[in-house]
């Protein structure tokens, strides 16, 4: 089966927070990209496809990626989420991290003009 996915995809293991349904949540971020997440479903979440999420992904040094997104799939144990707003300071460190994982500098940019279509 080819994959149809636009966006690379960075493994990524990283403690966050999913904030859902008006309750706070941790999440391990598994994947990322700059189109969305894949994360661990806490068993205490509550959700639903295309339920609306703010992952606050807080970085080195306090830097944070904020990434509102809508669930997209949903397993036993994972959530894929397809982001649909990320501020400019936010975007900035996701494509530094991108940047430093993929070594593709011309695959980044490709994916960054896909964004802003």
């Amino acid at each position: 089966m080819q994959d149809k996915r636009i966006f690379q995809r960075v493994l990524f293991s990283h403690d966050a927070k999913l904030l859902c349904n008006g309750e706070s949540h941790i999440v391990q971020v598994l994947d990322l990209s700059m189109h969305g997440f894949l994360c661990t479903k806490p068993n205490t979440l509550d959700v639903s496809l295309n339920d609306e999420t703010t992952l606050i992904l807080t970085l080195e040094q306090g830097r944070k990626i904020v990434m509102e997104s809508t669930v997209v799939h949903i397993d036993n144990s994972h959530l894929g989420m397809s982001s649909h707003h990320i501020d400019i300071d936010s975007i900035s460190e996701l494509k530094r991290l991108i940047q430093l994982n993929l070594a593709n500098d011309d695959l980044l940019n490709r994916e960054l003009d896909m964004l802003a279509r």
